[in-house]
């Protein structure tokens, strides 16, 4: 299985409140650009993604998070018909995490709905 792991400073190993799959083929991203091009690369197949929140990265409309990446690809599986990755939230900013694991939830079930009808 292979997996992108989204922080700007972090390793896979370092996260240790997390029991994730084993055998993981991690790609350790430090920033978004990296992200979708990973990203796009890969999803096609059953991955798995690991989020941060704070990247500490910023573009002419402000801070870039892991919040906005979500979002961004949730949007971008929507257009394309990409497989929804299995999602894991391991940043240690609890509202953040908290904000993307609803988000990522919602999306989730709203699409699943949408392809039953």
């Amino acid at each position: 299985m292979r997996g992108i792991f989204l922080d700007d400073e972090r390793s896979p190993e370092d996260v240790t409140w997390i029991k994730y799959p084993e055998n993981v083929e991690w790609f350790i991203v430090r920033h978004p650009v990296q992200f979708f091009q990973m990203f796009r690369a890969l999803g096609h197949g059953g991955i798995i993604i690991s989020f941060d929140h704070d990247l500490q990265v910023r573009n002419q409309y402000g801070e870039v998070t892991g919040y906005s990446i979500l979002q961004t690809m949730l949007s971008y599986i929507q257009v394309t018909g990409f497989d929804i990755p299995t999602c894991y939230f391991h940043s240690m900013n609890p509202v953040g995490k908290e904000n993307m694991e609803a988000y990522y939830n919602n999306f989730v079930d709203f699409y699943n709905k949408e392809w039953e009808k």
